[in-house]
């Protein structure tokens, strides 16, 4: 049903936990098949949906406005006609999305399956962050940003931090991290009397945000984009692997 694109993996998981999706009556198993003549209903109403098979996939590179809203969560691509995405027959899907008041690099699909097998990697992959900053930066300050590994107990994968200052107190600030959201970017140095005025992601693992891709506007990904991105990310968790299974065998004391 995810890859038929009603919705991503974890929300059709959660519809069938919760007994609102119900195929031919009945909730059905987690991960259960559907046929094209079941009746498929949602919160009762009937859900229409094709096989998956006779399905194209479509991956979106958009380039989102910091405080434009990406909401993707209505049943069709008509409540994206505001941000001029494409129709398609379902909907689309964001990669990792980032928060509303930040911007930059999106990814949406409208296939649930391949929005699954991203998402699921996102984790293992480098991203690029570009922060507009006002207040008192120093080379202390980013220093100390670097060797940070958490904020107020959630872990922080800091790999890169260049900064850029500017006349009186306005700076830019280009970061590289690993499972390391936005927000807790922001958090980190607004603790600190940093204040983040903007914040844009501006790579997402391999895919790079480009000048011919201007705010407001969408490109499809090519396949070789999409190969090279899923390559990454397997590549990735390849190379993690060895070390968490390194991590769990050390002896204890």
């Amino acid at each position: 049903m995810a890859a038929a694109g009603i919705g991503s993996r974890r929300e059709v998981e959660r519809w069938i936990r919760e007994g609102r999706l119900q195929v031919n009556g009945a909730v059905p198993e987690l991960g259960a098949k559907w046929l094209p003549r079941d009746r498929i209903t949602l919160d009762g109403r009937p859900v229409r949906i094709r096989a998956p098979a006779a399905k194209e996939l479509h991956v979106l590179l958009f380039h989102r406005s910091p405080g434009e809203t990406l909401d993707l969560k209505a049943a069709t691509s008509r409540a994206a006609e505001h941000l001029q995405l494409p129709r398609v027959s379902g909907r689309w899907l964001a990669i990792q999305p980032m928060p509303p008041v930040d911007g930059g690099l999106e990814i949406l699909t409208d296939d649930g399956t391949w929005a699954h097998r991203v998402s699921q990697g996102v984790h293992a992959l480098t991203i690029d962050y570009v922060l507009r900053m006002r207040g008192p930066l120093n080379d202390d300050l980013v220093e100390e940003f670097r060797a940070a590994t958490d904020c107020e107990g959630e872990p922080m994968t800091i790999l890169r931090a260049e900064a850029q200052y500017g006349e009186g107190f306005n700076h830019w600030l280009n970061v590289t991290v690993r499972s390391t959201r936005s927000a807790l970017v922001r958090h980190w140095w607004g603790a600190r009397g940093i204040i983040v005025s903007r914040l844009m992601r501006v790579r997402f693992g391999p895919i790079h945000l480009t000048r011919e891709l201007p705010r407001g506007h969408s490109r499809a990904m090519t396949a070789p984009e999409r190969n090279v991105l899923i390559n990454e990310i397997q590549a990735a968790k390849e190379a993690r692997e060895p070390d968490a299974a390194a991590l769990s065998a050390a002896p204890t004391h």
